[in-house]
């Protein structure tokens, strides 16, 4: 475990922090490793439920792009092994057979949001603002956004924010269906607390089999549609452009 990613058991309940908060909480290629492990380690028999929040007022920036300039020097194959694993830590956010929470706050953007989409149900403060940012660096999304988007939000809303790099409000955010909650920030962490206590006083087994339930009438393609995201990512960035804009974002 990293000390960018901390876990806090309160009785059965855990409390999964990304702990990054002078980047954003931006995302690295480790701490998604860490997700993955804390999540494979984490067992119905022995959890409550898992909330996934960051530290210092945001849920996460996105994905630390510093790796990224780096895809130009290797070769295609070193690449998708570098993103393959980070799609196996979101399926083990996934496949908990007990309910996972995303607290959100402040930034919810890029490989944050798509993060907060492997969670269950989504609490949002009214500080949250969500986007996928990718577009304006020319880079294809390859976290699942684009594949899971639409489930929440409809094609409309996923497309605007692929395509448009603009950002949304919590309020809009709970209308469209993305989050199921949203709180002012004063209210935020006592609706969180509620929310636990709410789900802790279930069955956890109610919970795993309403998840393999909800889970079973996701389109087929789903993962086929993940992989080829990979791929997409890797033809986007061998664009000239898109390396002209990943440098540009560095020289700012």
């Amino acid at each position: 475990m990293t000390d960018n990613v901390t876990t806090e058991r309160a009785d059965g309940w855990v409390t999964l922090t990304l702990n990054r908060p002078s980047k954003a909480n931006a995302l690295t290629g480790e701490m998604f490793g860490a997700i993955g492990d804390a999540f494979e380690e984490f067992t119905a028999a022995d959890t409550d439920g898992v909330t996934v929040r960051g530290a210092g007022g945001d849920f996460s920036a996105g994905v630390d792009m510093s790796g990224v300039p780096e895809w130009a020097a290797m070769n295609p194959l070193e690449v998708r092994n570098e993103l393959e694993p980070i799609h196996d830590s979101l399926r083990a956010v996934e496949a908990l057979d007990a309910p996972v929470v995303a607290a959100l706050e402040g930034h919810v953007l890029g490989g944050g949001l798509e993060l907060a989409l492997a969670c269950d149900i989504r609490v949002a403060s009214e500080t949250a603002e969500f986007g996928l940012p990718e577009s304006e660096m020319g880079l294809a999304m390859d976290l699942g956004g684009p594949q899971k988007l639409p489930s929440f939000v409809g094609e409309g809303l996923t497309k605007y924010l692929v395509m448009t790099s603009e950002r949304i409000d919590a309020q809009r955010a709970h209308d469209a269906g993305l989050v199921e909650e949203v709180h002012t920030a004063a209210a935020f962490e006592s609706a969180v607390a509620d929310l636990q206590a709410t789900l802790a006083a279930k069955p956890t087994y109610i919970h795993g089999l309403a998840k393999r339930q909800v889970h079973s009438v996701r389109p087929d393609n789903l993962d086929d549609a993940m992989q080829q995201a990979i791929h997409h990512a890797i033809a986007a960035y061998n664009e000239p452009e898109t390396q002209e804009r990943v440098e540009s974002f560095f020289s700012e």
